[in-house]
């Protein structure tokens, strides 16, 4: 019979989100823009260095953006809070317009255009009356603080120093702890006097144009970060001589040529704008290095932003990155193998490699092998199997494999489960399955003669196929199903668990859909009988002890599994603001924990991909 824990299980669990923030985001490989306000100020910039091992931002506030447009007419400041309409071109680009009816109008847009080291902001005011208008435009900001991101927000202290570049143009926000650490250019077109304060933290660029009937008048501004200040500017020169228009039209051509085309028109923006959240925040390239990072998120409202997880890399990003975009998924697991192998399978690791979180998790090793299946099953691509990093990254991943194998039931175990909290059975269903696939896989490396080693996996696959079968089934209240854990000698949990759910076992291979042990258990997850399956409420889903809530993981855990709901619970939910998130009230929808979860995000985008035509 199922058993209680037999000791108390210390939890690392989130706070839950009283009031949600509005606001919109955007970003390249380069610089992230997770905080655009309602009001059209950007609160904050940041960027990733992997000698610092974490995110640097540079931030304003919610009150004092880091950077926002100015608009005064005939002397009287026009507030945009509260009035601007809001879409996303392209499923990733911020736009707003607000239309004076019989007076004046503005529209705005936000791009990063990948593959550079900044972002452009682009306001156009039109003057729809029969009169001229006295206009004052431009930009302002506040440059509150410089920040250290992983997982929390810590402020670098003395680091900042404000000052105009005439050489670039560019008014500079530099910040260094002795040497610089990263610095941010902004260069304003056409060109204003800048007025800055550098020990107040505040700057100012505005313009006097008087406008005629009939006419429009647009303000750019081109922000570019790189290592210091003499990076920044001449990288923010760079950008201006390629034009705003030239590297809009980069930006969309390279977005519309890497998202998926869905028949569903209601699900498709739902799809390609959480593809290009998790493209932009789960990936990043290195400000000093230049390489491709992975992290959870790159948004400091994340609440473990700015670190690496195995699970969250190979398991939920990959997929969608892999569908979309071949040659960045290959450089990404050359790059989680170079510098994530030696800790693998560790809970979490800061983003050059080193253990940040210990605790062994089985299914963060298995995630190793199962990345690099679908690599090889999406490419064809078996050049890869020649690296270095990749045919001694298997030996050591099977070593560690081996080290948690229990002779006596013929079982892996773990210490952490997939939610990164202590078992209480070291034996989980779900982890061991993951692994079988993993053993099946290096056994087709095996018999086509791509990768050697003296265990033979075929027969070690079907020992742990049968040792699941034979240790991890236990009568429930439909019949034979799968537990959720066991401790190999007649004890089990009868739980899941959505980031490393049951419902996922036959998506992965190891049994059929049609299983009754397996439909039994899925029934079992979605009934009453399961204390974190949300029956009844507006938002029908599954929790944790984790998080309680509702998670949208389970609703894409259900979509794969190929049941009822999953399409009405993620085309209603709003999550976080459109974007994935942890967790969300039953009733409302709306973010309760984990907001701005953009390893999540591809999870989500790969389970409409595969389901929804």
């Amino acid at each position: 019979m199922s058993q209680k824990p037999e000791r108390e299980i210390l939890l690392t669990v989130p706070e839950e989100i009283i009031t949600p923030d509005q606001l919109y985001l955007t970003g390249n490989e380069y610089l992230a823009l997770p905080h655009i306000s309602p009001g059209a100020g950007i609160v904050s910039f940041n960027t990733l260095r992997l000698d610092q091992k974490g995110g640097l931002e540079f931030s304003g506030s919610e009150q004092k953006p880091l950077l926002e447009p100015v608009i005064y007419i005939n002397d009287k400041k026009v507030e945009l809070a509260d009035q601007l309409d809001w879409h996303y071109q392209l499923n990733w680009i911020p736009a707003f317009s607000f239309n004076k009816k019989g007076g004046w109008s503005v529209e705005g847009e936000i791009f990063a255009p990948p593959g550079f080291k900044g972002a452009c902001y682009r306001l156009t005011f039109s003057n729809n009356s029969d009169q001229s208008l006295a206009l004052k435009l431009g930009w302002q900001g506040w440059w509150e603080s410089f920040n250290y991101l992983v997982f929390n927000r810590r402020p670098v202290r003395d680091s900042r120093n404000i000052f105009f570049d005439r050489w670039t143009g560019s008014l500079i926000l530099e910040a260094s702890a002795g040497l610089p650490l990263a610095a941010l250019a902004l260069a304003a077109e056409p060109a204003a006097k800048w007025d800055y304060n550098p020990e107040g933290g505040a700057f100012s660029a505005i313009s006097d144009v008087n406008l005629g009937p009939g006419k429009q008048y647009e303000i750019k501004i081109y922000t570019a970060v790189n290592l210091d200040a003499d990076g920044a500017g001449t990288t923010a020169i760079d950008l201006r001589r390629r034009g705003m228009h030239a590297l809009k039209e980069l930006t969309g051509q390279w977005l519309e040529s890497r998202q998926f085309n869905l028949e569903d028109k209601e699900l498709a923006p739902l799809l390609n704008r959480n593809f290009f959240f998790c493209y932009f925040y789960s990936l990043a390239r290195s400000l000093d290095s230049e390489e491709l990072i992975p992290v959870t998120s790159r948004s400091p409202r994340y609440y473990v932003s700015s670190a690496f997880w195995s699970r969250d890399t190979f398991l939920w990003s990959f997929p969608a990155i892999m569908a979309s975009d071949p040659d960045t998924a290959r450089e990404l697991l050359l790059n989680v193998y170079r510098h994530h192998i030696k800790n693998a399978g560790e809970h979490a690791h800061y983003i050059n490699g080193t253990v940040l979180y210990p605790g062994f998790e089985l299914d963060e090793l298995t995630a190793f092998f199962l990345a690099l299946k679908q690599y090889l099953d999406g490419s064809a691509d078996n050049s890869i199997l020649d690296e270095n990093l990749i045919r001694e990254g298997l030996n050591i991943l099977v070593d560690k494999a081996f080290e948690r194998f229990d002779p006596q039931s013929g079982l892996y175990s773990t210490f952490l489960s997939p939610s990164d909290d202590p078992v209480s059975y070291p034996y989980l269903t779900y982890n061991n399955a993951l692994l079988q696939r993993a053993f099946f896989f290096l056994s087709q490396l095996q018999a086509r003669e791509l990768w050697a080693h003296k265990s033979d996996f075929a027969i070690l696959s079907r020992e742990l196929l049968q040792a699941v079968y034979d240790h991890c089934m236990v009568q429930g209240p439909f019949g034979i199903m799968f537990a959720w854990a066991v401790d190999g000698k007649g004890r089990f949990i009868l739980y899941d668990n959505p980031p490393g759910s049951l419902q996922l076992l036959a998506h992965y291979g190891f049994c059929s859909i049609e299983d009754t042990v397996f439909k039994n258990t899925v029934r079992w997850i979605r009934s009453s009988n399961n204390k974190y399956f949300h029956q009844g409420s507006n938002f029908e889903e599954t929790g944790s002890m984790h998080a309680e809530n509702p998670w949208p993981m389970g609703a894409c855990n259900d979509l794969l599994a190929c049941n009822a709901g999953a399409v009405d619970f993620l085309s209603r939910a709003e999550m976080d603001n459109g974007f994935f998130c942890e967790s969300i009230h039953p009733e409302t929808g709306r973010v309760s924990t984990g907001a701005a979860f953009a390893s999540g995000a591809g999870f989500l985008a790969w389970a409409i991909k595969e389901k929804i035509k």
